[in-house]
Protein backbone atom coordinates (compact mmCIF):
# COMPACT_ATOMS: atom_id res chain seq x y z
CA UNK A 1 0.00 0.00 0.00
CA UNK A 2 1.21 3.49 -0.81
CA UNK A 3 1.23 5.74 2.24
CA UNK A 4 0.39 9.42 1.98
CA UNK A 5 1.90 11.87 4.46
CA UNK A 6 0.63 15.42 4.90
CA UNK A 7 2.45 17.82 7.23
CA UNK A 8 6.25 17.86 7.33
CA UNK A 9 6.91 20.07 10.34
CA UNK A 10 9.22 19.43 13.31
CA UNK A 11 7.36 16.20 14.10
CA UNK A 12 6.01 15.16 10.72
CA UNK A 13 9.29 15.27 8.83
CA UNK A 14 11.18 12.77 11.03
CA UNK A 15 8.08 10.58 11.26
CA UNK A 16 7.90 10.49 7.47
CA UNK A 17 11.62 9.77 7.24
CA UNK A 18 11.15 6.72 9.46
CA UNK A 19 8.55 5.34 7.05
CA UNK A 20 10.92 5.85 4.12
CA UNK A 21 13.76 4.19 6.02
CA UNK A 22 11.44 1.21 6.59
CA UNK A 23 11.25 0.89 2.78
CA UNK A 24 7.67 2.12 2.52
CA UNK A 25 6.38 3.77 -0.64
CA UNK A 26 5.47 7.26 0.53
CA UNK A 27 3.84 10.24 -1.20
CA UNK A 28 4.02 13.60 0.58
CA UNK A 29 2.40 17.01 0.53
CA UNK A 30 3.37 20.15 2.42
CA UNK A 31 3.42 23.87 1.73
CA UNK A 32 7.05 23.97 2.88
CA UNK A 33 8.96 23.17 -0.30
CA UNK A 34 12.25 22.71 1.55
CA UNK A 35 10.74 19.97 3.73
CA UNK A 36 9.27 18.29 0.66
CA UNK A 37 12.67 18.35 -1.03
CA UNK A 38 14.28 16.77 2.04
CA UNK A 39 12.00 13.73 2.01
CA UNK A 40 12.02 13.59 -1.79
CA UNK A 41 15.80 13.19 -1.69
CA UNK A 42 15.28 10.34 0.79
CA UNK A 43 12.91 8.56 -1.61
CA UNK A 44 9.42 10.01 -1.21
CA UNK A 45 7.22 11.09 -4.12
CA UNK A 46 5.94 14.67 -3.92
CA UNK A 47 2.27 15.44 -4.61
CA UNK A 48 1.56 18.91 -5.95
CA UNK A 49 -1.99 18.80 -4.60
CA UNK A 50 -3.86 17.03 -1.81
CA UNK A 51 -6.35 15.69 -4.34
CA UNK A 52 -3.52 13.91 -6.16
CA UNK A 53 -2.28 12.30 -2.98
CA UNK A 54 -5.83 11.23 -2.07
CA UNK A 55 -6.27 9.39 -5.36
CA UNK A 56 -2.89 7.61 -5.10
CA UNK A 57 -2.81 6.45 -1.47
CA UNK A 58 -4.86 3.97 0.53
CA UNK A 59 -3.38 5.02 3.90
CA UNK A 60 -2.95 8.72 4.64
CA UNK A 61 -1.26 10.18 7.71
CA UNK A 62 -1.78 13.81 8.68
CA UNK A 63 0.43 15.68 11.16
CA UNK A 64 -0.84 19.25 11.26
CA UNK A 65 -0.63 22.20 13.69
CA UNK A 66 -4.27 22.44 14.78
CA UNK A 67 -8.00 22.16 14.17
CA UNK A 68 -8.13 24.76 11.40
CA UNK A 69 -5.41 23.03 9.38
CA UNK A 70 -7.01 19.60 9.92
CA UNK A 71 -10.41 20.90 8.82
CA UNK A 72 -8.94 22.41 5.68
CA UNK A 73 -6.95 19.31 4.74
CA UNK A 74 -9.68 16.77 5.55
CA UNK A 75 -12.17 18.80 3.53
CA UNK A 76 -10.00 18.21 0.46
CA UNK A 77 -8.86 14.66 1.20
CA UNK A 78 -12.07 12.88 2.12
CA UNK A 79 -14.02 14.00 -0.93
CA UNK A 80 -11.14 13.11 -3.28
CA UNK A 81 -10.43 9.58 -2.06
CA UNK A 82 -11.10 6.73 -4.44
CA UNK A 83 -11.16 3.20 -3.01
CA UNK A 84 -11.84 2.79 0.72
CA UNK A 85 -8.96 4.35 2.59
CA UNK A 86 -7.69 4.63 6.16
CA UNK A 87 -6.95 8.13 7.41
CA UNK A 88 -4.67 8.46 10.44
CA UNK A 89 -4.69 11.92 12.00
CA UNK A 90 -1.71 12.37 14.33
CA UNK A 91 -2.42 16.07 14.90
CA UNK A 92 -3.35 17.38 18.34
CA UNK A 93 -6.90 18.67 17.94
CA UNK A 94 -10.14 18.81 19.90
CA UNK A 95 -12.03 15.54 20.42
CA UNK A 96 -14.98 17.16 18.61
CA UNK A 97 -12.82 17.74 15.52
CA UNK A 98 -11.73 14.09 15.51
CA UNK A 99 -15.31 12.85 15.88
CA UNK A 100 -16.54 15.16 13.13
CA UNK A 101 -14.10 13.83 10.54
CA UNK A 102 -14.57 10.22 11.66
CA UNK A 103 -18.28 10.60 10.91
CA UNK A 104 -17.60 12.29 7.57
CA UNK A 105 -15.08 9.63 6.53
CA UNK A 106 -17.49 6.84 7.47
CA UNK A 107 -20.25 8.46 5.38
CA UNK A 108 -18.04 8.22 2.32
CA UNK A 109 -16.89 4.63 2.91
CA UNK A 110 -13.55 5.38 4.57
CA UNK A 111 -12.11 5.01 8.06
CA UNK A 112 -10.44 7.62 10.24
CA UNK A 113 -8.59 7.20 13.50
CA UNK A 114 -7.24 9.92 15.75
CA UNK A 115 -3.70 8.99 16.77
CA UNK A 116 -1.90 11.94 18.38
CA UNK A 117 1.60 11.32 19.69
CA UNK A 118 3.77 11.74 22.75
CA UNK A 119 7.55 11.74 22.77
CA UNK A 120 8.52 15.04 21.20
CA UNK A 121 10.94 15.70 18.37
CA UNK A 122 13.52 13.33 19.85
CA UNK A 123 10.96 10.53 19.89
CA UNK A 124 9.96 11.30 16.31
CA UNK A 125 13.58 11.17 15.17
CA UNK A 126 14.33 7.97 17.09
CA UNK A 127 11.08 6.26 16.09
CA UNK A 128 10.07 5.82 19.74
CA UNK A 129 6.81 7.79 19.82
CA UNK A 130 3.73 6.68 21.72
CA UNK A 131 0.49 6.85 19.74
CA UNK A 132 -2.84 7.35 21.52
CA UNK A 133 -5.49 5.87 19.26
CA UNK A 134 -9.19 6.57 19.10
CA UNK A 135 -11.28 4.67 16.56
CA UNK A 136 -14.47 2.71 16.06
CA UNK A 137 -14.57 -0.78 17.52
CA UNK A 138 -13.27 -2.13 14.23
CA UNK A 139 -10.33 -4.49 14.47
CA UNK A 140 -9.75 -4.30 10.71
CA UNK A 141 -9.08 -0.54 10.73
CA UNK A 142 -6.83 -0.75 13.78
CA UNK A 143 -5.09 -3.76 12.22
CA UNK A 144 -4.24 -1.67 9.15
CA UNK A 145 -3.05 1.33 11.16
CA UNK A 146 -1.06 -0.36 13.92
CA UNK A 147 1.87 -1.73 11.85
CA UNK A 148 2.23 1.63 10.10
CA UNK A 149 2.29 3.49 13.42
CA UNK A 150 4.84 1.03 14.82
CA UNK A 151 7.22 2.04 12.03
CA UNK A 152 7.26 5.50 13.64
CA UNK A 153 6.90 4.62 17.32
CA UNK A 154 7.29 1.97 19.96
CA UNK A 155 3.83 1.97 21.55
CA UNK A 156 0.35 2.09 20.03
CA UNK A 157 -2.29 2.39 22.74
CA UNK A 158 -6.02 2.00 21.96
CA UNK A 159 -7.86 4.61 24.04
CA UNK A 160 -11.48 3.95 23.04
CA UNK A 161 -13.86 5.27 20.40
CA UNK A 162 -13.45 8.23 18.03
CA UNK A 163 -12.03 11.29 19.74
CA UNK A 164 -10.55 9.45 22.73
CA UNK A 165 -7.04 9.56 21.30
CA UNK A 166 -7.37 13.34 20.99
CA UNK A 167 -8.82 13.56 24.51
CA UNK A 168 -5.99 11.49 25.96
CA UNK A 169 -3.38 13.71 24.29
CA UNK A 170 -4.98 16.87 25.68
CA UNK A 171 -4.96 15.37 29.19
CA UNK A 172 -1.30 14.41 28.75
CA UNK A 173 -0.27 17.89 27.62
CA UNK A 174 -2.37 19.52 30.32
CA UNK A 175 -0.27 17.64 32.90
CA UNK A 176 2.98 18.15 30.94
CA UNK A 177 2.59 21.92 30.76
CA UNK A 178 2.17 22.24 34.53
CA UNK A 179 5.01 19.75 35.07
CA UNK A 180 7.36 21.90 32.97
CA UNK A 181 6.39 25.06 34.86
CA UNK A 182 7.14 23.27 38.13
CA UNK A 183 10.57 22.15 36.90
CA UNK A 184 11.34 25.66 35.62
CA UNK A 185 10.46 27.17 38.99
CA UNK A 186 12.57 24.59 40.85
CA UNK A 187 15.60 25.03 38.56
CA UNK A 188 15.31 28.81 38.86
CA UNK A 189 15.06 28.73 42.64
CA UNK A 190 17.85 26.17 43.05
CA UNK A 191 20.32 28.18 41.02
CA UNK A 192 19.39 31.39 42.86
CA UNK A 193 20.11 29.57 46.13
CA UNK A 194 23.54 28.49 44.92
CA UNK A 195 22.87 24.92 43.78
CA UNK A 196 24.65 23.82 40.61
CA UNK A 197 21.94 23.24 37.94
CA UNK A 198 23.32 19.86 36.84
CA UNK A 199 23.58 18.67 40.45
CA UNK A 200 20.02 19.78 41.16
CA UNK A 201 18.73 18.00 38.04
CA UNK A 202 20.66 14.84 38.96
CA UNK A 203 19.15 14.80 42.46
CA UNK A 204 15.64 15.48 41.19
CA UNK A 205 15.99 12.71 38.62
CA UNK A 206 16.84 10.27 41.43
CA UNK A 207 14.03 11.58 43.61
CA UNK A 208 10.28 12.08 43.56
CA UNK A 209 10.53 15.06 41.18
CA UNK A 210 11.78 12.81 38.39
CA UNK A 211 9.79 13.39 35.19
CA UNK A 212 10.19 13.90 31.44
CA UNK A 213 10.55 17.67 31.80
CA UNK A 214 13.46 17.23 34.17
CA UNK A 215 15.19 14.15 32.81
CA UNK A 216 14.71 14.30 29.01
CA UNK A 217 13.84 17.91 28.21
CA UNK A 218 15.35 19.84 31.11
CA UNK A 219 14.72 23.57 30.58
CA UNK A 220 18.08 24.72 31.94
CA UNK A 221 20.71 25.40 29.23
CA UNK A 222 23.51 23.98 31.41
CA UNK A 223 21.83 20.62 32.01
CA UNK A 224 22.19 17.66 29.71
CA UNK A 225 23.23 17.58 26.09
CA UNK A 226 21.29 18.03 22.87
CA UNK A 227 18.14 19.41 24.48
CA UNK A 228 16.31 22.43 23.06
CA UNK A 229 17.50 24.44 26.07
CA UNK A 230 21.13 23.84 25.09
CA UNK A 231 20.30 25.13 21.60
CA UNK A 232 18.67 28.42 22.55
CA UNK A 233 15.34 26.57 22.93
CA UNK A 234 15.22 25.75 19.23
CA UNK A 235 13.89 22.51 17.72
CA UNK A 236 11.55 21.34 20.45
CA UNK A 237 7.84 21.71 21.18
CA UNK A 238 6.94 25.34 20.59
CA UNK A 239 5.42 27.47 23.33
CA UNK A 240 2.67 28.53 20.92
CA UNK A 241 1.78 24.88 20.29
CA UNK A 242 1.58 24.20 24.01
CA UNK A 243 -0.59 27.30 24.37
CA UNK A 244 -2.85 25.97 21.61
CA UNK A 245 -3.14 22.57 23.32
CA UNK A 246 -3.93 24.20 26.66
CA UNK A 247 -6.64 26.24 24.98
CA UNK A 248 -8.16 23.02 23.64
CA UNK A 249 -7.90 21.31 27.04
CA UNK A 250 -9.47 24.21 28.93
CA UNK A 251 -12.24 24.47 26.34
CA UNK A 252 -12.91 20.73 26.61
CA UNK A 253 -13.09 21.10 30.38
CA UNK A 254 -15.64 23.88 30.02
CA UNK A 255 -17.68 21.72 27.63
CA UNK A 256 -18.03 18.92 30.18
CA UNK A 257 -18.13 21.07 33.32
CA UNK A 258 -14.70 20.09 34.68
CA UNK A 259 -12.73 22.69 36.63
CA UNK A 260 -9.06 23.07 35.63
CA UNK A 261 -7.64 25.77 37.92
CA UNK A 262 -3.97 24.82 37.42
CA UNK A 263 -4.51 24.43 33.68
CA UNK A 264 -6.05 27.88 33.44
CA UNK A 265 -3.13 29.49 35.29
CA UNK A 266 -0.57 27.56 33.26
CA UNK A 267 -2.28 28.61 30.04
CA UNK A 268 -2.06 32.25 31.11
CA UNK A 269 1.67 31.89 31.77
CA UNK A 270 2.28 30.47 28.29
CA UNK A 271 0.10 33.20 26.80
CA UNK A 272 2.22 35.89 28.44
CA UNK A 273 5.42 34.16 27.31
CA UNK A 274 4.10 34.13 23.76
CA UNK A 275 3.27 37.83 23.96
CA UNK A 276 6.85 38.41 25.08
CA UNK A 277 8.03 36.95 21.76
CA UNK A 278 8.89 33.46 23.00
CA UNK A 279 6.12 31.65 21.12
CA UNK A 280 8.41 29.87 18.64
CA UNK A 281 10.80 28.67 21.32
CA UNK A 282 10.57 25.29 23.04
CA UNK A 283 8.07 25.42 25.91
CA UNK A 284 10.91 25.00 28.42
CA UNK A 285 11.74 28.64 27.67
CA UNK A 286 9.33 29.40 30.52
CA UNK A 287 12.51 29.29 32.65
CA UNK A 288 13.76 32.39 30.85
CA UNK A 289 10.32 33.99 31.05
CA UNK A 290 10.40 33.57 34.84
CA UNK A 291 13.73 35.39 34.81
CA UNK A 292 12.19 38.32 32.98
CA UNK A 293 13.92 37.60 29.67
Amino acid sequence: RKIGFVGLGNMGLPMCMNLIQKNQEVMVHDLNKSAVQTVEMAGADPASALETLAKECSIIITMLPGCQAVNSVMDKLIYSLGDPAVLIDCSTVSPATSRRWDQEATKHGHSLIDAPVSGGVKGAEAGTLTFMVGCENDSETFGVAEPVLKMMGKRVIPCGGPGTGAATKLCNNLALSAQMVGICEAMNLGEALGVDPQTLADVMNESTAKCWSCEVNNPHPEVGDGTPATNNYEGGFATNLMLKDLGLAVAAGNDVGVSLPVGVQTKEMYRLASLRGLGDKDFGVILQFLRGK
